[in-house]
């Protein structure tokens, strides 16, 4: 929330392409950036509104990012506008794949790429796919992941773990 300009810096400083994020630049910042949480909302629209968020892109786009997911054959299987709100009907990893698909749309015009775990609760195979085309969106671009997953890690071109912070237990109790 602190890379995207979400949450102020308490101390210390965040500096993006040599400009710092702070309240007045972080609209300006998020717009070279795209996000991918963990749990993606999925609308009860048609895959191509899901994909899109409602932004203008060609059909073609829209198909390459499906593909590029992974999706093709699980969305061929579905009417235009059968999705159903909060992702009834799809899988955890079919929810996650399409917001693989929106991140490839979002990613045309995005120097920076924010994703927070993105194999959480998936089997390795899936898991292994994400992580296919997720290197494929970043190619060119700076990728930052949050993430538990060791073998996710370890595709990665720099790893930086930081330490579980404990609670401070409140005076008096032991």
């Amino acid at each position: 929330a602190q890379l995207a300009g979400l949450v102020a810096v308490q101390s210390g400083r965040i500096v993006i392409d040599g400009q710092e994020l702070n309240a007045d630049s972080a609209s300006c910042a998020r717009q070279g950036m795209a996000w991918m949480g963990q749990q993606p909302h999925v609308f009860a629209a048609s895959v191509e509104h899901n994909v899109t968020l409602g932004n203008t892109n060609t059909s073609r786009q829209v198909q390459q990012a499906v593909e590029l997911a992974e999706l093709g054959q699980t969305l061929q299987h579905r009417p235009a506008a059968s999705l159903g709100e909060g992702g009834a009907g799809l899988s955890g990893g079919e929810a996650l794949r399409l917001a693989l698909a929106r991140l490839s749309l979002q990613s045309r015009h995005a120097g920076l790429l924010l994703v927070d775990e993105p194999t959480a609760h998936l089997d390795p195979a899936t898991a292994d796919k994400v992580v296919d085309a997720l290197l494929q969106i970043a190619e060119g671009r700076t990728l930052i992941v949050a993430t538990h997953d060791a073998r996710l890690a370890q595709r990665m071109d720099r790893v930086i773990e930081l330490p579980l912070l404990q609670p401070e237990p409140a005076e008096g109790l032991v």
